[in-house]
């Protein structure tokens, strides 16, 4: 089997994950190939926590995406959805649905834009992981700066996939297709990702991810509303509650009275139908309230 492309360009021993230098990820990145499900899981498991912790990203965080993505890429690949999870979990941290839409610019002003020098970079790396110090107040302001910047870093990294997103709308697999929805929702709304959500009728779980990210997406217009209005007699009851959804989020008092039909007996319905992948970090019900309080019924 030959190797990932590109992944032998990294200096990945001069790179730090969240407990050590991050020389053994090459490995862990190719095992994720492997025949043999038990080193698959092993090796999720060991770069997760490299590369992930408690929603911390590294300095190697960043460099890991392409290679998800890589790997997602290829349909022979096994278990993409749980790499789909962790390119999210890489790109997005534990940001959830309440950070939409999301604003990179303002999400990463806290330190008002200051540069990371590598010097000081270098200097907070060595202090993590290689002394005993403690950090001075001074100290701590330029960590929390380099924490920054690794979440910013992370985040363009998965932002660079856009296409790759769009495209996998239409994957044979709907865990990857519905999660990929859910990705979009958290980069800019251009016209090409727009027209990808309006069309993603893979499945039904695909078709309801996809309104999710409308409905939170920063961009409202005609073909949205068009397009949600015609799935309100939709033959999932879970695309037609995300249309609904989607709808009070865009146009709040101006809801069709079908559309508010369906969120009042989603509200008063005893067992909701799962929400797709990417989207249950809130339940269903969740949903349902956040959209009837914006028309002042919550």
């Amino acid at each position: 089997m030959d190797l990932i492309p590109g992944l032998d360009g990294v200096a990945w021993a001069s790179l730090h994950g969240t407990y050590r230098s991050a020389g053994d990820l090459p490995g862990q990145i190719e095992a994720l190939r492997s025949h043999d499900s038990s080193v698959r899981r092993e090796a999720l498991s060991k770069l997760s926590n490299a590369v992930v912790h408690q929603g911390t990203r590294w300095q190697v965080s960043s460099h890991v995406v392409p290679f998800l993505a890589w790997l997602i890429d290829d349909p022979a690949t096994a278990e993409r959805g749980a790499l789909m999870a962790l390119l999210r979990h890489v790109g997005l941290g534990p940001r959830d649905d309440g950070d939409l839409p999301f604003d990179p610019d303002t999400a990463f002003a806290r330190f008002g834009g200051r540069m990371v020098t590598k010097e000081q970079e270098d200097m907070v790396i060595e202090r993590v992981y290689y002394l005993e110090d403690e950090f001075t107040d001074d100290w701590a302001d330029v960590a929390d700066a380099c924490a920054e910047k690794w979440d910013a870093d992370a985040y363009w990294a998965a932002a660079a996939h856009a296409d790759a997103y769009r495209r996998w709308l239409a994957d044979d697999d709907p865990e990857v297709a519905s999660q990929a929805a859910e990705l979009l929702a958290w980069f800019p709304a251009a016209g090409p990702t727009m027209a990808a959500l309006l069309s993603a009728d893979r499945d039904d779980t695909v078709r309801a991810s996809a309104n999710l990210a409308l409905a939170h997406l920063d961009v409202l217009n005609a073909a949205t509303v068009e397009r949600m209005i015609s799935l309100l007699d939709h033959g999932s009851f879970m695309v037609r509650i995300t249309a609904a959804v989607t709808l009070a989020y865009n146009i709040g008092q101006r809801l069709p009275d079908r559309a508010l039909t369906i969120l009042i007996d989603a509200k008063e319905h005893e067992k909701l139908p799962d929400f797709p992948p990417g989207w249950r970090r809130r339940a269903q019900r969740g949903y349902v309230a956040l959209a009837l309080q914006r028309l002042g019924l919550g």
